[in-house]
């Protein structure tokens, strides 16, 4: 299995669009109203391209999401007020980061990274008995 990466981004109108990274000789993305809907078009658009060309190979997609695209998608499993406690970032801050009202800087972003990186790792220590 192959390992991709696919750039999700928001785009200027508010829908997302999710262009995976290979090499391969045909093209395939994903477009949606929501992160989920685009990451559900890409898998789509993918099975549509192996149908086209039998030897692309199979993929395992890695997602990398701009901060409006990760906002979007977050939300729903953990609102703006449990990112700002795990981020240190305003929860109306991240608000306008996700509805692309504002970017936030290079600082910012590794903020966001950095909080998300050490919770993740907070919760893999944790074993339910």
């Amino acid at each position: 299995m192959e390992k991709t990466i696919v750039i999700i981004e928001r785009n200027d109108d508010g829908s997302f669009t999710a262009i995976p990274q290979h090499k391969h000789k045909i093209g395939f993305i994903g477009m949606g109203a929501s992160v989920k809907e685009t990451m559900e078009d890409l898998q789509y658009s993918y099975t549509e391209a192996k149908q086209i060309l039998p030897s692309l190979p199979e993929m395992e997609f890695e997602y990398k999401f701009d901060t409006a695209s990760f906002l979007q998608y977050i939300n729903g499993k953990l609102n703006f007020a449990d990112l700002q406690t795990i981020t240190g970032i305003n929860r109306h801050q991240l608000s306008h980061y996700a509805t692309g009202q504002s970017r936030p800087s290079s600082k910012t972003v590794q903020r966001i990274q950095e909080g998300i990186l050490r919770f993740s790792q907070e919760l893999s220590h944790i074993k339910l008995i």
